[in-house]
């Protein structure tokens, strides 16, 4: 198990590996996937070594949306070209059953939770040495955008470009501020808040409007129920006619001014090096060119169409874009030749490639695994497993909000958020059960613990 461990590990630090370690082998192959071979096949051996099938909370739906699609790529344009699409997509599935096997009910549980945290910790540092090595004249590492060309790039980790890195680092942002916020003792070190504060300047520093969009609806997600609390209070004490509002203290006051006045100075002397406008640029505010926006929404109009075209019937992931791209008058031969077709955003997506009936199942079980268990936290509140489950779950519902604005369904790192979110939500709601059964203790990895439940012992199967 050791070694599988490292392995996956590896997986996790190289999920967002786009530009460096991805194999074009007849079609791109990232190492994560690669490696994922290995894990997938000790997931199988668990499986016949045990002979239990530790089962998410919502597979069956998954498996029932994989189904659908399986059922509407024949009917899609040029089918043959989806073949291999979904082969990818459904091996990345599969691992999320899989990964649940080999640690659903693994003493390794928080060793794996700490190396999913630094994975992110990780690639966010790196996002910091790729933008201070250019005017330090110490080189360039995959750098794809400048603000300044060759002095001041835009932060895109090891991603295609700055929006692929948002999308990525968010979730650890997220998670990490989560956890320290509940004190989890994961993160109760000092370093950790100093990581929250450099992913976070990481999210800031590549210039990525969707990634100040969700620092302030985080922002406000933080801030808005505390200050909603404290203006109730107040308003029951004026009521009751009595409202004592204390001045702030002069060290604040002057702390503020500072504060304003240094971001004053940096946001002068930013606008003198680099015209403000560069930022907006796509949006069509101030008169930019409006290209971002009219793609997208021009897009998102084409899916939408080609849902309303077809509503019961779904086209398959790779047939909406075959769609798209015959709306267009484009031609196409490979899945490479789609990726400019894709269906956006990947909900309106999925709607056209399932079809209503068919993205019941798939809706349902994002749903399961992120509303669905906020009354598992409740109940094992305040439980280490808890404090992770709750931090692993609000970062997925960013990452859904921002899928909203973007295409591509077939993100490693995506699905390997939903593989911790499913163990964590597994190893949480059962593995302190059933405690007379020393082989579905929490660490049956342990030397000298039965690996296989006796003949007496019912097997636990939570479909």
């Amino acid at each position: 198990m050791r070694l599988i461990h490292w392995i996956f590990a590896i997986c996790l630090f190289t999920a967002s590996c786009d530009i460096v370690l991805a194999f074009d082998i007849g079609g791109v192959l990232r190492l994560a996937q690669i490696l994922m071979v290995i894990v997938s096949i000790a997931g199988i051996a668990r499986i016949a070594q045990t002979g239990t099938i530790l089962w998410p909370r919502g597979g069956t739906a998954l498996l029932l949306w994989c189904a659908t699609q399986v059922i509407f790529l024949p009917g899609s344009i040029m089918p043959s070209i989806g073949i291999p699409y979904y082969l990818l997509l459904f091996f990345t599935i599969f691992g999320v059953f899989a990964v649940l096997q080999l640690y659903g009910r693994s003493c390794y549980i928080e060793s794996l939770m700490k190396i999913y945290l630094s994975s992110y910790v990780f690639v966010g540092l790196f996002g910091i040495f790729q933008q201070i090595t250019p005017a330090l004249h110490l080189g360039t590492y995959f750098v794809q955008m400048w603000i300044i060309p060759k002095k001041f790039p835009r932060i895109n980790g090891f991603s295609y470009e700055p929006s692929y890195f948002v999308t990525y680092i968010v979730m650890g942002w997220i998670m990490i501020l989560d956890l320290r916020a509940s004190n989890a003792r994961i993160t109760l070190t000092k370093k950790w808040k100093w990581y929250a504060v450099a992913l976070g300047s990481v999210m800031f520093l590549s210039t990525s409007r969707t990634a100040w969009l969700i620092m302030v609806v985080e922002g406000i997600a933080r801030v808005g129920p505390k200050a909603l609390r404290g203006a109730r209070r107040e308003l029951v004490k004026l009521r009751a006619g009595y409202l004592r509002i204390p001045l702030p203290r002069f060290a604040v006051l002057a702390l503020i001014g500072i504060i304003f006045g240094v971001g004053a100075l940096a946001a002068v002397a930013i606008s003198s090096i680099v015209d403000p406008e560069i930022f907006l640029v796509g949006t069509g505010i101030n008169n930019t060119a409006s290209h971002s926006v009219d793609d997208r929404s021009n897009r998102s109009v084409d899916t939408f169409n080609i849902f309303l075209a077809h509503p019961f019937i779904g086209q398959s992931l790779t047939g909406v874009g075959g769609r798209v791209a015959e709306l267009h008058g484009e031609r196409f031969n490979s899945v490479e030749d789609l990726r400019k077709t894709w269906g956006f955003p990947v909900i309106l997506e999925v709607l056209a490639a399932s079809g209503i009936l068919g993205v019941i199942p798939f809706l349902y079980f994002f749903g399961v695994i992120t509303v669905g268990n906020f009354s598992l936290i409740k109940q094992n509140w305040p439980q280490e497993q808890a404090k992770w489950l709750r931090a692993l779950v609000r970062a997925l519902i960013f990452e859904c909000l921002i899928l909203l604005g973007n295409q591509n369904l077939q993100r490693e790192y995506l699905w390997f958020h939903v593989t911790m979110v499913v163990t964590i939500g597994f190893s949480l709601r059962y593995g302190t059960q059933v405690k007379d059964l020393p082989f579905l203790l929490p660490c049956y990895d342990r030397p000298n613990i039965p690996k296989a439940p006796p003949s007496n012992a019912r097997t636990i199967y939570s479909f």
